[in-house]
């Protein structure tokens, strides 16, 4: 069984408006929702093999607040600043088949629609590091539209 796994980044500062939308880095609760939501994941005990990240500031900001501690691979991915659900799929259906556990962070609507598109689950609202957790049976060159069962998605409000 592989998973897939779709992080929303952590809510964003506009504490300064001359900043480009790409260099915004995380607010102080951006912070404290992504080392929250770090923590609930390591409980999940799930071994990552990989992340796939927007290279957008507070994706990777998220990032090091999630992780905050262990060597986890990471790969940004220009295409995943303004993705698409394509361009996504694209980039997991050349994973290798070795990887069994990948997971993305990126920006809304890509998350919220992915995750809908990945299990035909309505998702009312996918906020600020959502967090949805999937289990895919079958190769990644296969994976599509209402090919994965969602485990679990957590939303960082349920957790303060």
């Amino acid at each position: 069984m592989k998973k897939v796994i779709l992080l929303r980044h952590a809510k964003s500062s506009w504490d300064d408006f001359m900043l480009k939308d790409f260099e915004r880095p995380l607010s102080t609760r951006g912070i404290q929702d992504a080392d929250l939501m770090g923590n609930y994941f390591k409980s999940k005990k799930i071994t990552l093999d990989t992340v796939l990240l927007s290279p957008s500031q507070r994706t990777q900001e998220t990032f090091q607040h999630f992780f905050s501690s262990g060597s986890i691979q990471k790969k940004l991915i220009e295409s995943f600043y303004h993705a698409d659900i394509d361009s996504i799929i694209n980039e997991l259906n050349v994973l290798d088949e070795n990887v069994k556990n990948v997971m993305i962070i990126g920006h809304n609507p890509s998350m919220h629609e992915l995750c809908e598109y990945l299990t035909g689950t309505f998702i009312e609202k996918y906020p600020t590091c959502g967090l949805a957790i999937m289990n895919f049976s079958d190769k990644w060159a296969e994976l599509g539209s209402r090919c994965t069962d969602l485990e679990h998605f957590k939303k960082p409000s349920e957790l303060r």
